[in-house]
């Protein structure tokens, strides 16, 4: 039996299918984000409180040390390894695109 509530298949069209399309390019963006980290870019970021030197605090941004970075890349392919892509991109209906 077809699902023909109009309620739901707005929910599939705002909801489910916008965010597989954002989840999709979010998994593209970390793989190629990935490709730099493995490259050569992980030796740079010790496991510790060094901290990061972009100066970003003196605009109120949060200073981030190497331990912050490790720990957000690790977070990062942790989320996208758990995303089956094939589930995802089912619903995608746009071409990926990644910014």
């Amino acid at each position: 039996m077809a699902i023909t509530n109009p309620e739901s298949i707005r929910f599939v069209n705002e909801q489910i299918r916008p965010l597989c399309e954002e989840v999709r390019a979010l998994v593209a963006r970390v793989g190629a984000m990935n490709t730099s980290w493995q490259a050569g870019l992980n030796v740079t970021f010790p496991n510790d409180s060094t901290a990061v030197a972009d100066n970003r605090d003196a605009e109120g941004v949060s200073r981030l040390t190497g331990a912050d970075i490790q720990s957000a890349v690790g977070i990062l392919l942790a989320v996208t390894a758990a995303s089956n892509s094939q589930i995802i991109s089912k619903p995608c209906v746009r071409a990926i695109s990644v910014n």
